[in-house]
């Protein structure tokens, strides 16, 4: 999962920082995911916030962003974002 936005980070860096968006840095990481499997919360807030640091994003507005762009590509999420 974390290749592809490792990949897209490291073909990013140069002169200059491309802006992303939320959407468009989660959607690097679930897009190559299968329908029908487990997207975990946790791990693609992690590859976001590693992939663009300064983002200026809460992490409930990735989760609630994580969930739209899941559904629409028929994946599972796994709240495992707090564990006690």
């Amino acid at each position: 999962m974390g290749f592809f936005l490792e990949e897209w980070a490291m073909k990013s860096q140069g002169a200059y920082k491309p802006v992303a968006t939320a959407a468009e840095l989660i959607e690097a990481v679930i897009g190559p995911i299968p329908i029908g499997s487990t997207v975990s919360v946790r791990d693609t807030v992690a590859a976001v916030r590693k992939a663009d640091p300064d983002l200026q994003v809460t992490d409930c507005e990735l989760v609630e962003t994580i969930v739209d762009l899941a559904t629409v590509h028929g994946q599972f999420v796994l709240f495992d974002l707090k564990e006690p």
